[in-house]
């Protein structure tokens, strides 16, 4: 796409239509399958180049950067011509990266009508290998659903609803233990009157053999 292309996009309308995303579940484990639909209306007629639905983990890490800058200090009050000193600053900035995307396409190159309205289903399924969603000081990833409409000569249109979905590992089940009870039949001693598992051949008291 051309630079003046992007430059007239940019200030172009929005497509009179209305992209309503929904979720069967926000709270899913890696591996499951994600599973939702996507309501499409629209107020005018419209030449569509492509709708389709995004799923993305994006990672968001709080950095630190650290710079000298030259200030101006007096080394005496009154002084009329301050010195230069270089001191160190520190600035935050964040760094997004992805670590996952997908998209499926609903529907590319088609003519909606005024009144057009329709539902499609659409299903992603999570890696295994995916990393969980978690908050803390200086992290921040995300899991996110968004559907786009491009339509020609229009500025891109992003969806209602859908948004952020929780992700966790998935719950490790333990394997149940049979507990295997035997009964064990205890006779006299033919020695010592004490009493002896019948599976013995010595008395545990007196030591001798049974009979």
């Amino acid at each position: 796409m051309g630079i003046l292309k992007r430059f007239s996009q940019l200030f172009a309308p929005s497509p009179k239509a209305k992209l309503s995303l929904g979720v069967k579940k926000n709270e899913l484990y890696l591996g499951d399958e994600l599973r939702g639909s996507l309501s499409i209306s629209s107020q005018e007629e419209l030449d569509v180049d492509e709708i389709y639905v995004s799923l993305r983990c994006v990672e968001t890490v709080t950095k630190v950067r650290r710079y000298q800058k030259s200030v101006k200090v007096e080394r005496f009050v009154g002084d009329l011509e301050p010195t230069e000193q270089l001191v160190w600053k520190e600035k935050e900035y964040d760094v997004t990266k992805s670590l996952f995307s997908a998209d499926t396409k609903i529907m590319s190159f088609v003519h909606l009508t005024t009144g057009y309205k329709a539902d499609f289903p659409f299903a992603f399924k999570l890696p295994i290998s995916g990393r969980e969603t978690y908050h803390s000081v200086d992290n921040n990833l995300r899991w996110s659903v968004t559907a786009f409409m491009k339509a020609k000569n229009r500025r891109p249109l992003l969806s209602h609803g859908g948004g952020e979905i929780l992700v966790a590992k998935p719950t490790v089940s333990a394997t149940p233990i049979k507990e295997v009870i035997r009964e064990v039949v205890l006779i006299p001693c033919a020695y010592c009157g004490g009493l002896m598992p019948q599976t013995s051949i010595f008395c545990p008291n007196c030591g001798a053999r049974r009979k």
